[in-house]
Order: C-alpha cells, then structure tokens, then sequence
C-alpha cells in the first residue's frame, strides 16, 4: 500500500466510524492483532469509540495532520461534542467539549496493529466544570 492509499484509509475510517459510527468499518484499518484496554482486534478498537459516542452523541472528528512515513501514519485530529450522556461516568452537563488528540498508528500487512494516543483530558475536564481552569483568561488590565 503506497502513502496516498493508506491516508485514504484512515480518512475513510475517520468518516465512517468515529463520524458516521459504523463501527463494523473498524476492521478496515485495524488488526485482529491490535489490542488496547477496552479489547482486542477491531471490535476493541470500537469499543472505545463506541464509548465516546456514549457520552457525547454528536460527536465529530476533524483531522487536522495526517503524515504518512514507512510503516507509521500519525493523525492529530479535533474531536467535538456536547456531554449529553455523561463523560466517564459523571452525570452530562450538557456542555460542548473541544479535545486535541495525537494518534501515532503502526501497520503490518495494511492494518494498525499497534498505537500510542495522546489527548487533551484535562482540557475536558476543565471544559465539563469538573475541574478549575489552572490557567483562567484575566480580564483586568492592570
């Protein structure tokens, strides 16, 4: 698979499963090796996803990079929601969350078969109000 056909993988998996939850379309890009701590293969990978949607039903990724190189693809994308379902197990506030997140996606034989995500939890939790912003805007201009 040459770069331009593994980016029009991921897009298509961004579309279709974490934007139009499909989450049988998982196994496009995942290995049944694949494995995290909600499971194994692609069903492990949409649990996960399935688990955000739970919270924030109107839940929409945007990516924002996409770089290809070898065997390694890192995506840095947006996610944004309303916390209409409760956000790890908190009641839902009804808030709208913005979240940066970094995923670096290592690939055998066409499919993520490892990966390492980073992202802005506590930008959420300070957005949902369970935790003071450390770093509040002054309004003051003295």
């Amino acid at each position: 698979m040459n770069e331009t056909e593994r980016e029009q993988q991921i897009r298509r998996f961004v579309d279709e499963v974490w934007n139009g939850k499909n989450y049988g379309a998982a196994g496009d890009l995942y290995s049944e090796d694949y494995a995290n701590p909600h499971g194994k293969g692609p069903s492990g990978k949409a649990a996960g996803i399935r688990a955000n949607h739970l919270s924030f039903p109107d839940l929409h990724v945007d990516i924002d990079e996409l770089i290809i190189a070898g065997d390694t693809a890192v995506l840095r994308f947006t996610l944004n929601g309303t916390d209409l379902g409760g956000h790890a197990g908190r009641l839902p506030t009804g808030r709208t969350v913005k979240e940066w997140a970094i995923n670096i996606m290592r690939f055998e034989n066409d499919r993520v078969v490892s990966e390492w995500m980073g992202a802005d939890k506590l930008g959420v939790f300070i957005q949902l109000g369970v935790f003071e912003d450390p770093w509040p805007t002054s309004n003051s201009s003295g």
